[in-house]
């Protein structure tokens, strides 16, 4: 019986796949700075939602359960379904915020990415008329998170690793192809969508973006007035970048000489985003997913420029007895990023071990061969860090302050055969296989198809997924449509008035809280006009037909808020609410807008 010459090789080494094998495959380092962004991006989107938490995401807020139940049907879930309090609230946005620091670390790293995939699902679905792209975007990559060694470097569970599962810098599956797809799609299917004449002909798709004041920053609005005349070759670059830049990111030929220069102008265009418009947190959402591709060549530079030189011919020396403190050496070189450091039992050593016994202390020796001990070595070894190198001028200044830096290292040490017994439990040594899990891959694949047919069926003539699985789309939050600016800018200012009407005749300011009426004219400056980016983003949607059954309830929030804080003067408790929208039409110059106020109702407070 005759064989294939490759039957025994690697698909990168097999000719025809190994172009499609290096395009698709993702470096485990790259895979750890992707977790530890979308981990940081998570805290900073609850941190900015807990502001207003109550009136967002609970039942004593604008929108109750069963508003936001009947609007979806049966068509999604969510854990804030479950109770409208605002204790059971917090108790998930703690939980979501614990997760989010145990994948920040890679503790537990799958089991974290599918808890923080579950509640960032959740507070996202129980309030939907908040969600913008970026939304969508955190979401979906957190869902082909889970299906990926997140965890393979840089983590507590790669520090902890007994068998190194993952000994090659690069990993691919199927939910590598699916991750890298999902973070292409933002972008072509994006162009595609841009048909309209302000991004195909006449090129003012940027001039417009820049003048809906309430979308721009001080400096979008200054670039987009004073600069003009480059503005059409900046909506050329954003058009064109988006449609080819996916494909010089995945082309299977000369990856790095075309990668690279495609990553750098598409993550140039989103700091150009973070800079001129308010779109939230989209640019970091982009960029990190941007980052995905990130070859190993650039990890090979950076650890021969900044990493490789701070640890080698450093040793650590620990108490062999001690598993708490072989743990910790451990997680320390990873977290640290030093991953030359040699880590050996002190009595092995014939200067570590009598140092020990004398100092009971771990030993530090770096590569002059000069010995530290107790808190000096541990700032010592942080201060070898090449990303937290920063952290030993407050170590030393620890220190300095009485001595409280070893009476810190010496009240931990005389704890550890205590600390020991807790870390036997929830800092085992782990023993991975690093096998691919085929029925998890065969899923992704189904899924990676579903989406996608998703994404052209909005672009092409194929058809949309069958009726039978868009209720699994739902369930897993994989819907999606990147048509941001699509497929023409926003071509107008808006800004909300909310005037409400007293008992004793008089009109005050529901939204800034002032007891004068509100001003109908065109504020000087939208940049700071609202509370958030959230509220923008939810006034906004008030203003569009299809979200008007929330316009009721927003109305009742603003009546029970105000009157509230009123209650102590009868004169000035509210009975009607008009809702407003004032509007400034943009026009290429020399033409001039001309502003107008639309009524979305009046509403009796209930």
């Amino acid at each position: 019986m005759s064989h294939s010459p490759h039957a025994s090789l690697p698909l990168q080494q097999i000719p025809i796949l190994g172009g499609f094998v290096r395009a698709f495959s993702i470096d485990y380092r790259t895979l750890a700075l992707f977790r530890v962004l979308i981990a940081i991006i998570i805290l900073a989107d609850l941190w900015i939602r807990s502001g207003d938490f109550i009136a967002f995401f609970t039942d004593t807020g604008i929108t109750k359960r069963s508003d936001i139940i009947s609007y979806y049907g049966d068509a999604t879930w969510s854990l804030y379904f479950l109770n409208g309090s605002t204790l059971f609230a917090g108790v998930l946005l703690a939980l979501a915020v614990l997760a989010a620091l145990a994948l920040l670390v890679g503790y537990k790293t799958r089991l974290a990415t599918a808890v923080s995939w579950v509640l960032l699902m959740s507070v996202q679905i129980r309030n939907p008329i908040l969600l913008s792209g970026a939304d969508d975007l955190m979401r979906v990559l957190l869902f082909w998170a889970m299906f990926l060694p997140l965890g393979a470097r840089f983590a507590i569970d790669s520090a902890l690793e007994k068998n190194q599962p993952y000994p090659q810098q690069n990993h691919f599956s199927v939910a590598t192809i699916a991750m890298l797809m999902q973070a292409m799609y933002v972008y072509w299917a994006g162009a595609l969508l841009k048909t309209g004449k302000a991004w195909t002909e006449d090129y003012t798709a940027v001039y417009y973006a820049l003048n809906a004041e309430h979308y721009t920053t001080y400096l979008g609005h200054w670039i987009g007035n004073v600069l003009e005349p480059i503005l059409p070759m900046l909506t050329q670059f954003v058009f064109y970048i988006e449609l080819y830049g996916p494909l010089f990111l995945i082309t299977p030929f000369l990856l790095l000489w075309f990668r690279l220069p495609a990553l750098v102008l598409l993550i140039c265009m989103h700091i150009g985003f973070l800079l001129l418009l308010n779109v939230g947190h989209f640019p970091y959402v982009s960029i990190t997913s941007l980052l995905l591709f990130t070859p190993s060549a650039v990890w090979a530079m950076v650890d021969s420029k900044w990493v490789a030189k701070r640890s080698s011919g450093v040793m650590v020396y620990y108490d062999e007895g001690c598993e708490f403190c072989k743990k910790t050496v451990y997680i320390l070189r990873t977290m640290l990023l030093l991953p030359r450091i040699e880590v050996l039992p002190a009595q092995g050593d014939s200067t570590a071990a009598p140092l020990l016994d004398k100092h009971d202390s771990w030993v530090v020796k770096s590569a002059d061969d000069t010995y530290r001990l107790e808190w000096d070595a541990l700032t010592w070894l942080v201060g070898q860090s090449p990303l937290l190198f920063w952290m030993k001028w407050p170590m030393k200044g620890l220190q300095a302050l009485n001595q409280s830096g070893d009476r810190c290292y010496h009240f931990i040490g005389n704890r550890r055969m205590v600390l020991g017994k807790f870390t036997q439990r929830a800092l085992p040594w782990r023993h991975s296989s690093g096998k691919h899990n085929w029925g998890a891959q065969l899923v992704v694949l189904a899924l990676a198809v579903m989406v996608l047919q998703i994404n052209l069926s909005y672009v092409s003539t194929v058809p949309q997924i069958d009726s039978s699985l868009i209720k699994v789309r739902n369930a897993l939050g994989l819907w999606q449509k990147w048509n941001m600016f699509a497929p023409f800018p926003i071509t107008q200012t808006r800004w909300p008035i909310v005037e409400g009407l007293t008992i004793g005749g008089n009109k005050v300011d529901l939204y800034r809280n002032e007891l004068s009426a509100p001003p109908r004219a065109k504020p000087d400056t939208l940049t700071h006009n609202h509370r958030s980016y959230r509220w923008r983003k939810y006034l906004g949607r008030l203003y569009l037909k299809r979200y008007s059954r929330f316009r009721r309830p927003f109305v009742n929030y603003q009546c029970m808020r105000w009157n509230k804080t009123m209650g102590s003067d009868p004169h000035y408790l509210i009975r009607k609410v008009n809702l407003l929208t004032g509007i400034l039409p943009t026009h290429l110059p020399p033409q001039k807008g001309k502003e107008k106020i639309t009524n979305q109702g009046t509403y009796t407070c209930r």
